[in-house]
């Protein structure tokens, strides 16, 4: 299988790599990125379900329109696209425009994913080194993670996914204190897509894992009532949305017209939850001075929570990856956690960060294939 030879490649590569000079260092990440973005930009109109929902249809309206106004004017009558966030389509347009062709879009949206993604794990890893820990998270555990979760995702649910990493990106900037830039990420995201608006939310959750220890009890002790009594709530903060008008037009028969009778839960997901409650718990015990292994398990209670409502509405079970991308910096912290517990340090790292996501994409990217990304095809 092409996906998991690129993953096996692209982490070996920097798993090499990542104890030589920094000139060979920068080489291997390099490589490492390239592979998946190349495969990403290789890729039939085929392979993702939502490269003809949306990808296609930008690249068709960007060819034939004569300017930005008028590429604007043909969205607004094209009834694939009049929904689309602008920032999205903006960049879509000026790619096309510059390349001629569809593939500029993946490879822009693969290039979208990987760099704040590969920022984002090197701020954090400047964090724990600023705070004084001897352990940083292995880049190449932290990039097979990534691939595993959520690269099938990334040529399918694209915009979702580039906001994930946007964000990921931000809150790593918060860490190291550089606000402006953060809020720039976070304006550049909402852009793209509505639900970047969850950067408020992970503000809330670092305040609260650096300030009172009640209030984050607190927090708990709501999430735990919203996983029991989320589709009352929902669809009481959906109705009172609606009186003012902020419910989306795209998703109001989701919401208001669609009778939903069976749950449909997805249990790979909940599988990867139950093994970053397991390490993020454990990590916050044996750090509890840090606030970021207190802002992890945050972070994983709010993830597991947003199952009972995500079983009954699918399209917003895509909210639940923002929380899930976590697992690429939760899992590897395995290792420090759990050293002098239950196994040496090597044990659980190999373990953890290789075997657990690698079931993962067997289960859900191979056979469940929910994005539609299986088989792999070349455009040529």
């Amino acid at each position: 299988m092409i996906y998991l030879l690129t993953y096996l490649c692209s982490a070996g590569i920097l798993a090499y790599t990542e104890r030589q000079q920094k000139s060979v260092r920068t080489v291997g990440a390099v490589l490492a990125l390239a592979l998946p973005v190349l495969l990403a930009t290789m890729r039939a109109d085929t392979v993702g379900i939502d490269v003809g929902t949306y990808m296609k249809p930008l690249y068709l309206c960007s060819m034939r329109s004569e300017g930005l106004k008028d590429f604007f004017d043909n969205m607004a009558v094209d009834a694939s696209l009049m929904y689309m966030d602008y920032g999205y389509a903006v960049i879509c347009y000026f790619v096309c425009k510059l390349t001629g062709g569809l593939w500029g879009i993946f490879l822009a949206n693969a290039l979208l994913c990987f760099v704040p993604f590969w920022f984002a794990l090197k701020n954090l890893n400047r964090y724990l080194e600023r705070r004084g820990y001897d352990f940083s998270i292995p880049a190449w555990a932290a990039l097979f993670i990534f691939e595993c979760l959520f690269y099938n995702n990334s040529l399918n649910q694209t915009r979702q996914i580039i906001d994930c990493c946007l964000l990921l990106c931000a809150v790593s900037l918060v860490l190291k204190r550089r606000y402006f830039t953060a809020l720039l990420l976070f304006v550049v995201a909402c852009t793209i897509h509505v639900s970047a608006f969850l950067f408020l939310y992970f503000l809330v959750l670092w305040w609260l894992a650096k300030g009172n220890r009640v209030l984050r009890y607190l927090l708990v002790a709501a999430l735990a009532v919203f996983a029991l009594f989320s589709i009352q709530i929902f669809y009481l903060g959906m109705k009172v949305l609606d009186f003012f008008g902020l419910v989306p037009e795209k998703y109001f028969g989701e919401i208001f017209e669609t009778e939903y009778g069976e749950r449909n839960i997805n249990l790979s997901w909940l599988f990867i939850g139950i093994f970053m409650l397991a390490v993020s718990g454990i990590y916050a015990y044996r750090f509890r001075k840090d606030p970021w292994g207190r802002f992890l398990l945050l972070v994983t209670v709010s993830y597991l929570s947003l199952f009972n409502l995500s079983s009954y509405f699918s399209s917003f079970g895509r909210v639940q990856l923002y929380f899930m991308i976590y697992a690429c910096y939760i899992f590897p912290m395995a290792a420090p956690a759990c050293k002098g517990l239950i196994a040496e340090r090597r044990t659980v790292s190999v373990m953890v960060c290789t075997v657990v996501p690698l079931l993962f994409w067997i289960v859900a990217g191979y056979f469940l294939d929910y994005t539609g990304t299986i088989p792999y095809r070349f455009a040529f």
